[in-house]
């Protein structure tokens, strides 16, 4: 980063902790470090147990940080071009196709609506006003760095992040909502859909059973996968729902078998365990069901098992 927008960067993140630290007579160096590296030191963060004014000073701080957040994201937006600001929120409906064959393969048909209702809702691509309206909704739960990463990736796709502060992803899912980084989703690699990624996580994170569905036996989120899976679940299901774009099964076949060359923005630890099961999803009459197999929890049928137990 040059020295003078460097500079001016410096003077937005301490303005923004001097301003929220004012008003509540709070240290500044506290709120500043958040800022700069998304760690909560002041006294009753974290977990632990704490006493009853540490965690008075928890809730003082965290409102005065999340205060500082929305103060820094307004000021780093005044140095973005015009341009940058007016370019609308990635729609829904776009968000919706790309993800629209993944619950139509991977979840249960009586709850594909709701899940694609949901997914679609709690997607946000971070581009200027779709990281805006990520940040407000992450900091309407009691979680902030979340918002600290969606700030810090939104700007730093326009050079406006200090060297020090790592923010090194795609995307974020934390939970309720998958945020996918501006960069990111304008790859030109022809086997990622960051938003597909990012919208998978939310499948083994959100249950049915918050939305007044039936919950079969055994089967606690929309897609129970396997915790060891489920990065190896999302990088498929990116992947092969770019291949079933492709309509005739000899075309999908050929796609996938040139991911291993032609992939580049997967992890190159990965792109061969990746690869491999894309192209037998794409040799499969269901493909979905090849990835459920390989990543999903397998149900338990018939009665519970008993085990024993010792004094």
């Amino acid at each position: 980063m040059e020295h003078d927008k460097l500079e001016t960067v410096n003077h937005c993140i301490r303005g923004a902790a001097q301003q929220a630290a004012a008003s509540g007579g709070l240290r500044t160096s506290l709120i500043e470090r958040f800022l700069r590296t998304g760690e909560e030191t002041w006294d009753g963060a974290g977990s632990g147990r704490f006493t009853l004014a540490q965690l008075n000073d928890d809730e003082v701080y965290t409102g005065a940080t999340k205060t500082a957040l929305r103060t820094l994201f307004r000021l780093l937006a005044d140095l973005l071009p015009a341009e940058a600001q007016e370019v609308p929120q990635v729609g829904l409906e776009t968000i919706r196709a790309s993800i629209g064959p993944m619950v139509k393969g991977l979840v249960e048909r009586d709850w594909q609506e709701v899940a694609l209702r949901e997914l679609t809702a709690r997607t946000f691509v971070l581009n200027f006003q779709g990281a805006q309206a990520a940040v407000d909704a992450e900091l309407s739960t009691c979680f902030m760095g979340t918002a600290w990463q969606i700030l810090w990736a939104l700007f730093g796709d326009y050079g406006l992040k200090p060297e020090e502060i790592n923010v090194e992803c795609d995307g974020v899912s934390a939970g309720d909502f998958a945020h996918v980084r501006l960069s990111a989703y304008e790859t030109k690699d022809p086997y990622s859909d960051v938003i597909v990624h990012e919208s998978a996580h939310l499948l083994h994170y959100l249950k049915p059973e918050h939305y007044g569905l039936h919950v079969r036996r055994g089967q606690e989120r929309f897609v129970d996968v396997e915790f060891c899976h489920r990065e190896l679940f999302a990088f498929e299901c990116e992947a092969y729902s770019r291949v079933v774009r492709h309509d005739k099964r000899k075309s999908r076949i050929s796609f996938a078998e040139e991911m291993k060359e032609r992939a580049f923005s997967f992890p190159r630890d990965r792109i061969e365990e990746v690869a491999a099961l894309v192209l037998n999803a794409a040799r499969a009459r269901n493909g979905w069901r090849v990835i459920r197999e390989a990543t999903v929890i397998p149900r338990v049928r018939g009665r519970a098992r008993e085990f024993p137990t010792y004094p």
